[in-house]
């Protein structure tokens, strides 16, 4: 993202107020990588870069399709004779 508004010329009170965010959110997620995903959501959709999260949520091979399918694959253990909901 820092590169893509570093193409555009755009400070970073320039993005973060055409986003909505606030300058030290985007600071920081520049310095660290670390950002809420509503924030990086406004950020692609401001800096027209969408498609480029498609990605994140895509299928991979050998992953579970489903929640059902996970939970199959690890059952609950029972603790201390509490049952399971």
């Amino acid at each position: 993202m820092k590169a893509r508004r570093l193409g555009l010329e755009w400070s970073r009170e320039m993005l973060a107020t055409r986003a909505g965010v606030s300058p030290w959110t985007l600071k920081h997620f520049e310095l660290t990588g670390q950002i809420a995903l509503e924030t990086l959501v406004k950020l692609a959709v401001v800096l027209d870069e969408v498609r480029g999260l498609e990605g994140l949520f895509a299928a991979k091979p050998g992953m579970p399709a489903s929640l059902a399918e996970l939970e199959r694959l690890h059952p609950r253990v029972r603790k201390r004779g509490r049952t399971l909901a």
